[in-house]
Order: C-alpha cells, then structure tokens, then sequence
C-alpha cells in the first residue's frame, strides 16, 4: 500500500476513522429551500464511495429565530425533530461505505449576514459593520438572546446525534462564533466581552450545552481561525491560548485554518499562495496542546500530505477542493495511480459561484454536482464525430464521446495537444493547470476511441472527405493585436507566445504589459519568476485584473503587490516607438512610457470561421468555447460535457 500513514486508522475521541483523509466542510449549494436534497447527498455518497475517512459537512444553522441569516446561501436550519429525516438520509448514506460523517453545526452568522430584512436587523457580538455591506451594522445581542443561542445548539446537536451524525463540529470560525472569540469584533462590555476568558464564553458554553445533550463522550471538533490574516485582527499567540483553555473539555479534534473573510486568499488559497499555507502555524498549536489537529489549507497531493503526517505537522489532513475535481483520489492514491487522480487547478470557481447565489459547478469537473444524475449513459447509436480543435474544450468533448462509445476524431492544428492550456500552465505557481493539461492529454491520448489528428486543419473539404456523422467546433480564440503603429516592432512580443517560448535575451530588463486583465497579470508574474524587476501594467480600464473572479482577483492583487509589480491605468495604447510606448489620457492627453520591450496581452478575439462555413452544410453541428466568444475554462469543460451528453 503506498502511502501507509495517511491510510492508517485513527482516533478522533470515540470515533475511529480508517484513514487520516478529512473532507473539509464546503458549501456547494445544492440545497432546495434550505434542506439537503438529493443532490447533496450523492455528492457526499460519491465522496465516501471515493475513499474519504471523514465528511465533515457544509455549514448547517442550529436556529433561524435571532439570526436568520444568510439568506442566499441556502444553509439548512436544524432546528426541529422534522429536520431529521433529510439529514438521516445522508448519514446512512455515507455510512455504508464506511467513512464517518460530522455536521458543521453553526450557532449564528454575525456580520456575515447578507440582504439585510426590513424587520431583522442582523446581529453580533456588539455593533460593527457588516463584511459585504459596511454602512449596515449589527445589533449587538442581549444576554436572553445569547443565552437562547447557546440553548438552541446545544438542542441542534441532540438533534444531529439522533440523525446519525458521528461527531459534532463546533464551527467557531468567520461566523458569529468567531466574531465573539476575537476583539476586533467582540466590544462587549459584560462577561461576554473582554478579557480572552470572557470572549470564549459563549464557544464554552456552546461546547457544556452540546454535553448536555450528546453526551461526555460523544466526539467533538472545533473548527478555529489560526490567524485572521489582517491587521488588528488575532494572531496566532492567542489561538495557541485559546486551544490550551480547550484541551480539558474533551475535546476529540482541532480543524485549523489560516484567515477569515476579510483575507480571502488565506482561508481559500488561490495558485498565487504558496503550498501548505497554514501548516507551519498549526505545528505550533500542536506543539502546544495534546488535542489532535486536522489542518487544511492548499495540501497539493497526497505525497505532500503523507510527508506532514511522517513528520508529526499534523494528525489528519483536510481537504475539500481535490474531493470536488476528484472523488475518487483516496483510492487512486492508495492505489500508485496518482497519474489518474484529475488534479484541482486553484481557480476557485466553485466557491465564487457560491459567493454570488450560484450552485456550486467545476472548472476541470463538469460531473460536480451531476453525481444524482448517475453515471454517463453509453450511447445506443454510436457516430462517428468530427471535433475541430484540441484545447480545453476539444479535448474534454472528445473524452466524455469517446466515454459514451462514439468514434472521434480529434483534429488539431498546431502540432501540440492543448490550446491555450499550454500557456496557462507555463507559470511554475501554475503548478497545478499543468498537471491538469497533462491529465486532460492522457484521457484522450489513452483512450481507443479518439484518434488523434495534429497538424491537420479542419476545413470544409477536409469534413467533406471524412463525412462524419456530426462536428464540434472548438476553434477557440487568438490574440487581439491592436492596429497602432509599430505593432510589428522587434521590440513587441504576444504575451500567449512569449509565456510558451521564453528567451531571456529577446526581454529587455524594463518591460511594459499592455493589458492588465488576467493573461497580462499572470505574465507579469511568470516574469519575475525569470528574474526581471522592472515591469509595469498598463492598461485603459480604471483597475487591473477587471476580467478575473471575485476571489481570485483579491488574491492577484495581493500578489502583483507584493512582488511590486507596477500598473498604471487609464491609458489607452496610441503607437509603440522604439523607445517604448505612447499612451492617451482620458483627457487626450499623450506620454511616453519607457521600455526595452513591449508586451502586448489586449485579450482574445473568437476563431468562428469554421463554425460559420459549415452551419448551413452540416446536419448536426456544435460550437463551444472560445469559438462562441472568449471566456473561461470552467464554461469551455461544462458546454463540452453538455454537448457530449446529447450526442
């Protein structure tokens, strides 16, 4: 067996795990009027099916009365004897392939309340601003309230206990638990506030009416913030304190995470954050205490994590996103075939779906989410399909056909596999996009049903003499060079051709990007990685990395900072002299920006030539990605999946 300490059975109180692999709690967002449905559950019936020792579920609310936020995440309520049906369903469910499951159990929100209700004023610990919408603060909660809170999740946990759940998570982290552990948001002036004795008061109680209800040894976690990760807000000395004044209650596990909602990019790492991001302050709490720790946070693969495990960092490791890419990993690990295990690509896209009222979906996994509908179907017409162009969603739609028993023919133009994966992945903090350009050519480099075609250009003479019996066009986009003068200057390189074929002598030391969306900002990085210092941004948009998610774009941003990437912005591109740049202010007002090479990334145009040629000549013909107009990965995988499932 590879891997013998991350596969060994272990302990958390009670409760015996056959593995050290946590599913760590991740709101997906599948829940119908605030219940589990259906839906949910074979996305977890999928994961313990793939070998997790533990789930811990997604955020679950203990009441709705005082705090009945938010209201667009859809978080079940677990408040009644009603609910336990739903939940059962799942416990059972997960319970038959021997993984153990724990609820995230969460007594409140706090100021992470969202669409504020005319006659609910969101509340917290004291009166501060809401995260999303600072002009709104919160009611600071009375000591009946406080007190009803406490009684209701202690009844919550009853309730769990009763639904089968094997252990109960203390979710005291973002929400409303940590807003009373932590003095940049807990200002009470009773025994509530305070003093750190005071600001555990109500995690403590919390904890004493989950006994009452439970039971002394029915297994308990508590998922705590190490560091919040902005000024002001705790550090990492006063968890180790507060994990200390936790070590005689009992309890059975501590998950530990680095950073809070207002540091996004420590709670959910982005490619721009290094590997293993809340490791080594973790370490420092389990130097402290004799509680077992699950730490989380950008755990890359499971060498990585056998290694902390081999060397006492941790005790079990927590991992959510490389269960959305791939359920299956844990077995794929044990098993030597890490080769076969679809990797996570950091784009956290099925989080920021989430942020902005969305069902959670995946970049590199469109059957996230789809697990109820049941394996593929295999086709009972097999065709032979015509699929024009190799990148993303070339490769992804000859895959899922091949898959369903249809015969492909995968033609590609250039000589290389990939589209604009290849440059994607060229960045070594794109670690992770090229192992998943490498999956991608394996699924359809190993599969008999594709026959690859490089260096063959599909035109209407060339569908003509193979006569298919349907096409999918995925001729993606190329480069959008803008017509200025001395466009064409040996000083001007194409960001997409210099990130593939880097010379160091043909980049100058000062370097100007023309276009500061993604492709620009990510060049400007790969940069710095060959050692280059001066290197500025430019770009007619107000703000830099305007094309990027929400929760990607925070954590760019914090990078190009921190390695003083410069910008400047509101410039639009007039000509490229020999000495730089000529740009125009919004005023019409002309400068010259310095630079020894000029590089341009003004985004992607659409290649629909082909489609547009063939759509009045072929019967059945598609179109997906790029070719339709430039945009994501995560829109290129899921239209490829969804065309492969009507073929």
């Amino acid at each position: 067996m590879k891997y013998p300490k991350l596969f060994e059975p272990a302990n958390i109180g009670s409760m015996t795990l056959k593995n050290r692999i946590v599913l760590s709690p991740l709101h997906a967002n599948f829940t119908v009027c605030d219940k589990y449905t259906d839906r949910f559950v074979k996305y977890y019936e999928e994961r313990a099916k793939g070998g997790a020792g533990l789930i811990i579920t997604a955020h679950i609310k203990a009441e709705k009365d005082i705090d009945p936020y938010p209201k667009t995440f859809g978080y079940p309520i677990f408040d009644s004897a009603a609910e336990i049906k739903y939940f059962t369903d799942l416990t059972e469910t997960v319970h038959k392939y021997g993984t153990k499951i724990a609820i995230e159990l969460s007594p409140g929100t706090g100021r992470i309340a969202d669409e504020p209700l005319p006659d609910k004023r969101p509340v917290g610990p004291s009166e501060i601003p809401l995260l999303t919408m600072p002009d709104v603060k919160t009611r600071e909660l009375t000591k009946d309230e406080i007190k009803q809170l406490v009684k209701s999740y202690g009844k919550a946990a009853g309730l769990a206990k009763a639904a089968g759940f094997d252990a109960i998570y203390v979710h005291f982290l973002a929400y409303l638990g940590d807003q009373f552990l932590s003095s940049c948001w807990n200002h009470r002036q009773d025994e509530y506030g305070g003093s750190l004795e005071n600001r555990m008061r109500f995690l403590l109680e919390c904890i004493e009416s989950v006994r009452a209800n439970v039971g002394d040894d029915f297994p308990l976690i508590v998922g705590i913030a190490l560091d919040h990760g902005f000024a002001g807000g705790r550090e990492l000395e006063e968890t180790i304190e507060i994990a200390k004044r936790l070590e005689p209650l009992n309890i059975g596990a501590l998950h530990l995470r680095r950073g809070s909602y207002d540091a996004m990019s420590l709670l959910i790492p982005t490619p721009y954050v290094k590997d293993g991001i809340a490791v080594d302050y973790a370490y420092e709490v389990k130097k402290a205490v004799n509680i077992p720790i699950i730490v989380d946070g950008k755990l890359p693969n499971a060498a990585y994590c056998e290694k902390l495990l081999e060397e006492g960092k941790t005790d079990f490791v927590g991992i959510a996103r490389q269960f959305v890419t791939d359920p299956y990993w844990p077995k794929k690990a044990k098993a030597g075939k890490e080769d076969d295990i679809l990797p996570c690509i950091r784009c956290v896209q099925c989080i920021n779906r989430v942020f902005f009222s969305k069902s959670s979906a995946c970049s590199v996994n469109p059957q996230f989410g789809r697990e109820f509908e049941g394996p593929l179907p295999k086709t009972k017409e097999p065709k032979q399909v015509l699929v024009a162009g190799a990148g993303p969603a070339g490769m992804t739609v000859a895959k899922f056909l091949a898959e369903r028993g249809h015969s492909v023919i995968l033609a590609e133009k250039s000589g290389e596999l990939g589209g604009h994966l290849i440059e994607a992945a060229v960045p070594a903090y794109k670690k992770e996009t090229a192992a998943y350009l490498r999956w991608l050519k394996k699924q359809v480099e190993e599969n008999p049903n594709v026959d690859i075609r490089l260096n063959t250009e599909v035109t209407p003479e060339f569908v003509s003499s193979v006569r298919p019996d349907a096409v999918v066009v995925c001729t993606g986009s190329a480069p959008y060079v803008p017509a200025v003068p001395g466009i064409d200057r040996s000083n001007v390189k194409l960001a997409t051709n210099l990130l593939v074929n880097y010379k160091d002598e043909e980049v100058g030391d000062k370097i100007v990007i023309v276009g500061a969306g993604l492709v620009g900002c990510e060049t400007a990085l790969f940069l710095k990685e060959q050692g280059k210092k001066d290197i500025t941004l430019v770009d007619m948009l107000p703000e830099v990395a305007q094309d990027v998610i929400y929760l990607a774009r925070l954590s760019l941003l914090e990078k190009l900072q921190e390695e003083q990437i410069n910008s400047r912005t509101g410039l639009k591109l007039k000509e490229i002299i020999p000495e730089g740049i000529i740009v125009e202010n919004e005023k019409g007002e002309t400068q010259t920006i310095n630079a020894d090479t000029v590089i341009i990334a003004t985004g992607l145009t659409s290649d629909n030539k082909l489609y547009e040629n063939l759509k009045d000549e072929t019967e059945e013909i598609y179109a997906i990605g790029d070719c339709i107009s430039p945009r994501k990965f995560i829109d290129a995988v899921q239209e490829a999946y969804a065309i492969a499932k009507i073929i």
